[in-house]
């Protein structure tokens, strides 16, 4: 030892023995740079598992939209009190507020009062389950994201209109402020890649959405000379656009139309009702924003392709 250093240039006892365990553990050539552990095998999990997470997730999401449904008319505050029972308000037990098995398991009724209970909570909770599971195997995580909130606020906005024959305006025009923002954030769900391009795009689609279905209300209002459409559902329609973009739009309005008039002539024929019952319409604009986040993206694109630019 010289002058208090380590003689010519030989390394500390602790710097060689950090050296010889970097060596045995070095990744060999090759081998992916950032993997889960150097030098060994990454971390890999199975695609279907990882899709089994994401529909265990949705079910638990879908309790939880729930808990919105029942709480957002009255103006009740999601969050606090925990869930109970809606009719006598006693705590549910943990084991028996399971996601879609917890219905079963109590048969349907309240454990505490034997009051009956709502289908609709395990089929929003399987609904949003499957519809979580399915985006997730269509889409990479940043849209998968964004579309899983979608598809939550449509699942909220159609059971309280199917409730109260109104949607409230923090889903729908709070729907519009997230869409135009989101589409500046992540410019990709508009199929861009300037953000300002995309907030422009997403902008003028809920304008041209919600203007349109507004003024087809309005016009239907004026010749029937009666509220013909609630102007909640051009709202949500501005919405949609704003997230989905204006080449939706004409799926989103034929596809609900579609819906809406089959489901509308079945009520009337199995109740035996005069015309003039007013059905809510969101439920059918949010199926067919779902069906277009399914597929119908692909096939409407295909259909205009071989029917239409191939003829201009």
């Amino acid at each position: 030892m010289s002058c208090g250093g380590w003689v010519g240039h030989a390394s500390p006892p602790r710097r060689t023995l950090f050296r010889n365990l970097v060596k045995k553990t070095r990744p060999p050539p090759g081998d992916a740079p950032g993997s889960f552990w150097r030098g060994r095998a990454p971390l890999m999990i199975p695609p279907p598992l990882v899709t089994f997470f994401v529909f265990v997730f949705g079910a638990i999401l879908g309790s939880f939209l729930n808990v919105c449904i029942l709480r957002i008319p009255l103006g009740q505050s999601i969050l606090h009190p925990p869930s109970r029972c809606a009719a006598c308000g006693v705590p549910i037990p943990g084991f028996f507020n399971l996601p879609i098995v917890g219905y079963f398991l109590l048969q349907g009724r309240s454990r505490c009062c034997g009051a009956h209970l709502d289908p609709r909570y395990p089929m929003v909770e399987a609904g949003t389950a499957f519809a979580l599971a399915a985006l997730w195997t269509l889409y990479p995580p940043e849209l998968f994201g964004i579309y899983a909130l979608l598809v939550s606020g449509l699942i909220v906005a159609s059971a309280i209109d199917l409730d109260y024959l109104v949607i409230p305006d923090f889903l729908t025009i709070g729907g519009v402020v997230a869409g135009i923002s989101l589409s500046y954030l992540f410019p990709a769900l508009q199929g861009k890649q300037d953000p300002v391009d995309a907030m422009i795009r997403s902008s003028l689609s809920a304008a041209i959405a919600g203007g349109a279905l507004w003024l087809v209300a309005r016009t239907a209002s004026w010749f029937l000379q009666k509220e013909a459409m609630g102007i909640g559902d051009a709202k949500l329609l501005a919405a949609l656009g704003a997230f989905l973009g204006w080449p939706s739009l004409p799926f989103l309005l034929a596809v609900s139309s579609l819906i809406g008039t089959a489901v509308g002539i079945g009520i009337l024929n199995k109740r035996k009702q005069k015309l003039g019952i007013k059905v809510p319409y969101g439920p059918y604009l949010a199926l067919a924003a779902l069906l277009w986040l399914l597929g119908g993206m692909n096939l409407f694109s295909k259909y205009l392709s071989n029917n239409f630019i191939q003829n201009v």
